[in-house]
């Protein structure tokens, strides 16, 4: 779920503490959605033989790697099923080596949840601290639009992986744009680490998949005073519905 967002956005980039045989993931983006390139997640691919040496120190190796070699706006850390067994905190690790970026934890426990659940969590933890810092003072009010400006509204949920996610944002989008309506920000698919910081200025949110960003929009609805929509337009009497 967590890889699902990272590849869908532009840069960023997923550190996972993760022994030798958890790149498998690698899989389902270059085979079974034909991407022209791996996603953007470096592994620390620990071995049986490392478990008695220092494997934080992996990780901490790993992460600087990373960032040296792709220069990521912002960068997500967590471990994967079996490498979160050896409670080595990739988050307290990641904050330590200081870098000059954003850098999200995502706890992901893969031995009691699910893959929307991963997902979902990975988007709201990154809007939480992306978008976070611009959030108005509690009891403020967000800036009023101009009167002549188009509304506007965020697309939140598609992701990498998803089923027919880029054409629901190809219609969507179009289908706004007759209403009169523009889009702020799509995210995560296609997003950067800087555009989710502008997902506040949009009037509204258009969820288009709530099991991945519904936690992501009750937040910003808290945070933003923006109201989100309920109604999936997928189908004729739901897209009425949804207009």
């Amino acid at each position: 779920g967590a890889m699902r967002v990272a590849t869908g956005m532009e840069g960023l980039h997923y550190v996972l503490h993760a022994p030798q045989g958890d790149t498998y993931a690698d899989l389902l983006f270059t085979m079974i959605e034909r991407r022209d390139r791996r996603p953007p997640v470096t592994y620390t691919t620990f071995s049986a033989r490392d478990l008695g040496g220092d494997t934080a120190e992996l990780f901490k190796t790993a992460a600087r790697g990373a960032y040296d070699r792709f220069q990521p706006q912002a960068m997500i850390v967590g471990a994967s099923c079996t490498g979160s067994l050896i409670q080595d905190d990739p988050g307290g690790l990641a904050r330590a080596l200081n870098l000059p970026i954003p850098v999200v934890t995502v706890d992901l426990p893969a031995y009691q949840r699910k893959e929307n659940w991963g997902a979902a969590e990975t988007f709201y933890q990154l809007v939480r601290a992306l978008a976070g810092p611009s959030a108005p003072a509690p009891g403020t009010e967000r800036a009023d639009r101009p009167t002549n400006a188009r509304p506007c509204c965020n697309l939140l949920g598609p992701t990498a992986l998803g089923f027919r996610h880029r054409d629901d944002i190809t219609e969507i989008t179009l289908l706004l744009t007759k209403l009169g309506i523009d889009v702020n920000v799509t995210a995560p698919m296609g997003a950067t680490p800087a555009d989710i910081a502008r997902l506040g200025n949009a009037d509204f949110n258009v969820v288009l998949y709530p099991e991945i960003a519904g936690q992501a929009a009750s937040w910003l609805q808290r945070t933003f005073g923006q109201p989100f929509t309920r109604t999936i337009p997928i189908g004729v009497s739901a897209t009425r519905e949804f207009v």
